[in-house]
């Protein structure tokens, strides 16, 4: 009676979040006419151009849990992955999804609470350390083009400064926790005790370094094949823009709309992409649009399937705590 329950509430709350995503008439007809216009073989070469990245973010993660001493099987793995992608719909900004992962991985592993927010947060470190290079690489290599108008040096600029923020956020973080500072804070210092715990599963990740190594390895195929599904979309329309351009708007576009600012980025995305892309790729405004529309579709669609794993998904609570007590041992061995 309880499962029955609980599979109803979920198959509410799937159909009421695709009706809020899909319930505006304006964005229904955008899309329809961005379809309209594609050229199909270039979307069907997207598709599994953008599934690549979704396959190498799910191996990433699996491997910063293993690190943890938290196992799941590749089925139960990518039913929760994919999850986070339906909760990416409606969130606010690209990372509203983590909570969702981060929500069900505590309910997977009720009592590694506090490294499930560490694997989460690890995981987006580890992507946003990539981007941080891909962009510095980019926008070095490609500066006076991205100077051509004032609108796309202030994005520019906008970038850097988040960049510049993530940056210090990172190094800050890990040289609290190298130093083991939080040991060293008074006994009365609210949070003291979650704040050495966190502290001593960061440890954790600094002496699985091969694992890391590939972790931050993979997070490049996950870039390039959202990168590369823009592209993708933007062949189906016929647009004039090269690979290196739009390789170079890219991490413009995904750092800032990674902001929780509108659900998915929806709508800001598109500003982005009209504005770059018209100023720096001469890209008419309402063509960059259909390509942001396009490429959007591709991670609509995987979210879709997460709105279906959602549907079947129930927590393992404790099973496998056996196994995972035996892992975390043999890292603290070592």
């Amino acid at each position: 009676m309880k499962k029955a329950l609980i599979r109803t509430v979920q198959a509410i709350f799937t159909i009421a979040i695709l009706i809020i995503v899909f319930h505006s008439p304006e964005k229904r007809a955008q899309i329809a006419a961005a379809f309209e216009r594609a050229d199909a073989r270039w979307m069907w070469i997207g598709l599994p151009v953008a599934f690549v990245g979704e396959i190498a973010n799910i191996i990433r993660w699996n491997i910063l849990l293993r690190v943890q001493g938290m196992r799941m099987n590749w089925l139960r793995l990518t039913q929760l992955f994919f999850v986070g992608l339906f909760f990416n719909l409606f969130m606010p900004g690209y990372t509203g999804g983590d909570f969702a992962r981060l929500f069900y991985s505590m309910q997977e592993f009720p009592d590694r609470k506090k490294e499930a927010v560490l694997t989460i947060v690890m995981d987006r470190l580890i992507g946003m350390m990539a981007l941080v290079v891909t962009a510095v690489a980019t926008t070095a290599l490609r500066w006076h083009w991205l100077q051509q108008t004032p609108k796309a040096s202030f994005f520019v600029w906008v970038l850097i400064c988040m960049l510049v923020g993530f940056s210090a956020l990172v190094g800050g973080s890990f040289l609290i926790s190298g130093l083991r500072l939080a040991n060293r804070l008074p006994k009365h210092t609210p949070f003291r005790e979650r704040l050495i715990e966190a502290s001593e599963a960061y440890h954790l990740f600094a002496r699985a370094k091969t694992s890391l190594a590939w972790a931050f390895t993979l997070s490049f195929p996950v870039l390039f094949s959202f990168y590369g599904a823009f592209y993708c979309a933007a062949r189906a329309v016929h647009a004039n823009v090269s690979i290196i351009d739009m390789f170079t708007i890219m991490p413009i576009v995904t750092s800032i709309i990674s902001l929780p600012i509108t659900p998915g980025g929806v709508g800001f995305r598109e500003s982005l992409f009209e504005i770059l892309l018209r100023d720096l790729a001469k890209v008419p405004g309402q063509v960059g649009i259909l390509i942001s529309l396009l490429g959007f579709s591709f991670f609509v669609l995987f979210g879709l399937v997460g709105g279906i794993c959602y549907l079947f998904y129930s927590p393992r609570g404790r099973a496998g705590w056996k196994e995972m007590q035996g892992e975390v041992e043999r890292l603290h061995s070592q």
